[in-house]
């Protein structure tokens, strides 16, 4: 019971350092893309130095590149590799039923088996009237036949 929860506990906990990164990441852009647009248009004094500016200018656009193209490449990835365990688990599930099936399968053949050999009732020598009667008017044969679909019957019912 341990093990479960804590394998309950690791995608929650996975999810919320997710969700974390992703929003630290969202507010650092808006800020250097803030203080850079300031800069910009000279609202900023301090930062209306042209040199100041260039230098700041690099670091917004590795900010915003990671942005765009890590953050979404990992949420790919992690998609991809949830797609790829769903597709595992279907695959095991399927090989699990089809040797369900052809175990089954070979139950029924072994019972059919059993059934034949039970049904393969031993000849009798006798010939039969269209009673089904022996020519000295014995049923033997039919108590026979009788007995083996009986058992036959039996065998399938198990």
């Amino acid at each position: 019971m341990a093990i479960s929860k804590l394998n309950l506990d690791v995608p929650s906990f996975q999810w919320i350092t997710d969700a974390l990164k992703s929003w630290i990441m969202l507010f650092l852009t808006l800020a250097f893309v803030t203080l850079y647009a300031l800069a910009l248009i000279g609202k900023l004094q301090p930062l209306s130095d042209a040199s100041l500016v260039a230098r700041l200018e690099p670091i917004i656009f590795v900010i915003i590149g990671y942005y765009f193209g890590r953050i979404p490449g990992q949420q790919n990835e992690n998609t991809l590799k949830s797609e790829i365990t769903r597709q595992t688990q279907r695959a095991d599930a399927a090989h699990h039923a089809k040797e369900q099936a052809l175990q089954y399968r070979e139950a029924l053949e072994e019972k059919l088996k059993n059934v034949n050999a039970v049904l393969d009732v031993p000849r009798v020598e006798a010939a039969f009237d269209a009673d089904g009667n022996t020519a000295d008017g014995s049923d033997r044969s039919m108590h026979a036949i009788g007995h083996s679909v009986l058992t036959a019957r039996r065998v399938l019912k198990a």
